[in-house]
């Protein structure tokens, strides 16, 4: 199994002569790259610089210095500024129709070559975030290799849900649902979120009981693209005690680790009672949920990789066993913890239950 961060700006060069697009009728992209389609696709999708350097966690300059040097070795004019914020030039326009052209004959060669059709041939990618992958499918994740036992099992972890996967994942899992074309897209699971607190914790500080006595709280942030940290200020106020956030991180597994160890309390997904003894649940009541999306490429629907994949992850999130997903907010409390396969534990032993 590849189990792996997405590096940032990594640069995946197209192969050259992909059948149907580099010929002498479009000799001007010759030398198109596939980040650079991702780049002028998410430019057209969100029409500014700042979006798109947000969207990509980056800074604005880097935005513009990656326009300046594809721009610069195609030798043509692809976007320009506009009161609106930027838009594409007659060529950049080109540039995405020929982008999406080398990605149908990229795809049509796969399918006809392994009658499968992967980003990665021999290998099926999945993308989710650091907190549902670690925790909640990595364990389980020996079900699927065993249904794809001469498959590679890629799980990339990506902190900013909103991004255009379709190069990149064969199977995504995200909180928003995608405004690119032809995609498969179809509600997986609800995830409700709840605070909580260790045993140390509480010894040492009490228990918050109303939403306003969590200001008298160490907290324990997790901030990055997709998780609206914002809500905090909705619940409780701008107006905060000083070294009211105990830490702040974009690790969700980090953040589990830090309320276990009595850092702070969190606001955590409720399935970590399914996991866990090492934190409970405590008041108030924070009636936060996303709803998990399961996204894949129209065009890979037949896969036996993709249905084998997708039948694995609705066995995952199965609200029949793991309450923790239904789609109305279940106290915690009530779940049975797994003890079985799945069982983090197993993972890192003698860690998270014996803390306290």
């Amino acid at each position: 199994m590849v189990l792996r961060k997405r590096p940032a700006g990594r640069i995946t060069k197209v192969e050259p002569r992909v059948p149907g697009v580099n010929t002498d009728q479009h000799a001007e992209f010759a030398d198109l790259q596939w980040d650079d389609v991702r780049l002028f696709r998410a430019i057209h999708r969100l029409g500014s610089m700042r979006k798109v350097a947000s969207d990509q966690g980056v800074v604005v300059n880097t935005i513009r210095r990656r326009i300046e040097r594809v721009e610069t070795r195609l030798g043509l004019d692809l976007a320009r500024r506009s009161v609106n914020g930027i838009v594409l030039t007659e060529n950049g326009e080109k540039l995405l129709r020929i982008g999406q052209a080398m990605s149908d004959a990229a795809e049509w060669d796969l399918a006809d070559s392994t009658k499968d059709v992967l980003v990665k041939p021999g290998q099926l990618t999945i993308a989710c975030t650091e907190g549902i992958g670690t925790l909640w499918l990595t364990p389980r994740m020996s079900r699927l290799q065993a249904a794809l036992p001469k498959m590679i099992i890629g799980l990339d972890f990506d902190y900013n849900l909103a991004r255009d996967r379709t190069h990149e994942a064969d199977v995504w899992l995200t909180f928003e649902q995608p405004a690119e074309p032809d995609l498969i897209t179809s509600k997986l699971a609800t995830v409700h979120f709840a605070v909580y607190a260790s045993k140390s914790y509480i010894g040492r500080h009490g228990s918050p009981s109303t939403m306003d006595s969590l200001k008298t709280h160490k907290i324990v942030e997790h901030v990055s693209p997709g998780v609206r940290s914002e809500l905090l200020d909705f619940l409780i106020g701008t107006d905060r005690p000083q070294g009211f956030i105990a830490m702040r991180t974009n690790s969700s597994l980090s953040q589990l680790w830090s309320v276990a160890k009595g850092v702070g309390i969190g606001a955590l997904p409720t399935f970590v009672s399914e996991i866990t003894s090492a934190v409970k649940p405590v008041p108030p009541n924070l009636a936060i949920r996303r709803e998990i999306r399961l996204v894949y490429r129209a065009k890979a629907k037949p896969s036996p990789a993709i249905l084998a994949t997708v039948k694995w992850l609705r066995e995952c999130f199965d609200r029949a066993i793991h309450p923790c997903f239904a789609d109305s907010y279940i106290d915690p409390k009530t779940f049975i913890r797994d003890s079985g396969e799945t069982n983090i534990v197993n993972i890192f032993p003698n860690t998270f239950d014996e803390m306290n």
